[in-house]
């Protein structure tokens, strides 16, 4: 057997739904349900390079104004983004580093934000992502922002405005 068929096999990444997991013909298409597809889809592409965590903190109430699938292609490329990002090394780190990408869902009342949170030392990969997806969340009307993590990374929010009712009062 040659030395390099001796070497372990890296860990796939894993998935840690916050919240409790139900069977998937309940959570077909709920924004829980198409986030937990993404980051599955996702986490067997990654497949073969060091063990990335993927959080996701969704409550089941949280739903967004759009269709599942067009939520879904801007956030799977958020998440390989920051999936590569993390994983990559990193010039000088005084810690190993935290391999983990976080998405959680704040409902505002006027909109739902999705953010996708990372630990990358180096940014300049989901900035670019961010650049490049502009365009398709712009037509959508959504927004697309990012921001510094306070301890490394960067935290992406996608943005998607609620739809007003256009009832008229009896």
């Amino acid at each position: 057997m040659a030395p390099s068929d001796r070497s372990p096999k890296p860990a796939a990444p894993r998935i840690i739904p916050m919240r409790t997991p139900v069977r998937p013909e309940q959570d077909g298409h709920t924004l829980r349900g198409t986030l937990g597809r993404v980051a599955a889809e996702v986490a067997r592409s990654v497949h073969g390079l060091p063990t990335v965590t993927i959080t996701l903190d969704v409550p089941d109430a949280h739903a967004a104004d759009a269709a599942p699938e067009a939520v879904a292609a801007p956030l799977r490329r958020l998440l390989e983004v920051a999936c590569a990002a993390v994983v990559a090394p990193a010039a000088r780190r005084e810690c190993p580093p935290v391999r983990e990408v976080v998405v959680t869902t704040v409902d505002t009342g006027t909109a739902l934000e999705i953010e996708v949170a990372d630990s990358a030392a180096d940014v300049s990969r989901q900035e670019a992502a961010v650049a490049e997806l502009q365009p398709l969340v712009a037509r959508a009307g959504w927004t697309l922002s990012a921001a510094p993590c306070p301890d490394g990374g960067l935290a992406v929010t996608l943005r998607i405005p609620r739809r007003r009712s256009r009832s008229l009062a009896a």
